[in-house]
């Protein structure tokens, strides 16, 4: 069967080999109990199936399991949901569990317990392990598909979409707390001329290095998005028009210092930016408006610098 998991560990947490692989087929005996158990697996893939998140679908699951399976806590990781799920104690005996579908790896789950689980804990488990996979594969799916839509092909970052979806939200929350927040709009000068002169494909990679620029620029806390073309919008959340400024100067001039030699560009990339603080009168279209009109100002003044508005 195509549905399968490696139970790697039943020991105290810690680095061990890996031990037989397991299929999930419910396991042979009385007819009627094996019904039972059947008709028990289906009702909690039913019931798992319901949550889109795989969060949602792990905790529900754990929830299901608790009186058969006791546990103090339990943890799962996988590299489509980029983390861990962590919850309770997640320290002393173990069982770890490889979920696997169609040699697709879709995490590994991990139950934590203060004595050794027995045999019959075990087995039961393994049985209901059949209910989380495909409510964890279609999770880990949807996720995908979601990433997608929001994130830019070409540079990795958020996209215009995802702008339009999280920015008014961060505008209302600075509001909200009485705290400041910037809106920086930039925009390549001259984009174009190396578009016409060295081709789009040349042209793709200049955006990839200059929005890997920018991300390293900023920090982990503040917002990046491709607008759209040569064009970039950041949000940096409790930040003055002092620490605004800062950003933008050393994002100007981080691009600025970008070596394209090594694909055939001579001349420096340069870039205009446009700076505008969140007022208590805004929402973030009049916010982003007032920093887009201090970017346009930049261009009219020469480019190649920084207005705020």
């Amino acid at each position: 069967m195509s549905q399968t998991t490696q139970l790697v560990t039943n020991q105290k947490s810690g680095p061990q080999a890996p031990a037989q692989v397991i299929a999930l087929d419910p396991r042979s005996g009385n007819s009627t109990q094996g019904n039972r158990k059947h008709i028990r697996i289906l009702q909690l893939s039913d019931l798992l199936s319901r949550h889109l998140e795989v969060g949602q679908i792990i905790e529900a699951f754990m929830s299901e399991i608790a009186s058969d399976v006791p546990h103090c806590g339990y943890r799962f990781h996988s590299e489509d949901a980029n983390g861990s799920i962590e919850q309770g104690v997640v320290e002393g005996f173990a069982a770890n569990y490889r979920l696997k579908i169609q040699n697709r790896m879709l995490g590994e789950l991990s139950l934590f317990k203060r004595s050794r689980f027995n045999s019959q804990e075990l087995c039961e488990l393994e049985d209901m392990l059949c209910a989380l996979i495909y409510p964890v594969k279609n999770a880990l799916m949807y996720e995908i598909a979601l990433k997608s839509a929001y994130r830019d092909p070409l540079t990795g970052l958020s996209n215009r979409t995802s702008m339009e979806k999280n920015l008014p939200r961060e505008v209302d929350l600075a509001k909200r707390h009485s705290q400041s927040m910037a809106i920086l709009v930039m925009d390549l000068d001259g984009f174009k001329e190396i578009n016409d002169t060295h081709g789009h494909d040349l042209g793709d990679q200049v955006l990839r290095e200059v929005a890997e620029v920018i991300s390293q620029v900023v920090r982990n806390t503040d917002l990046v998005y491709r607008y759209g073309g040569d064009e970039f919008v950041g949000g940096l959340a409790q930040t003055d028009i002092h620490g605004a400024i800062d950003v933008s100067e050393r994002i100007r001039s981080s691009i600025h210092d970008l070596d394209l030699t090594a694909l055939g560009i001579s001349g420096n990339v340069q870039v205009s930016i446009g700076i505008t603080l969140v007022r208590r009168s805004d929402n973030f279209l009049s916010a982003f408006k007032r920093a887009d009109k201090a970017l346009y100002q930049a261009k009219i003044n020469g480019k190649n610098q920084i207005i705020i508005c």
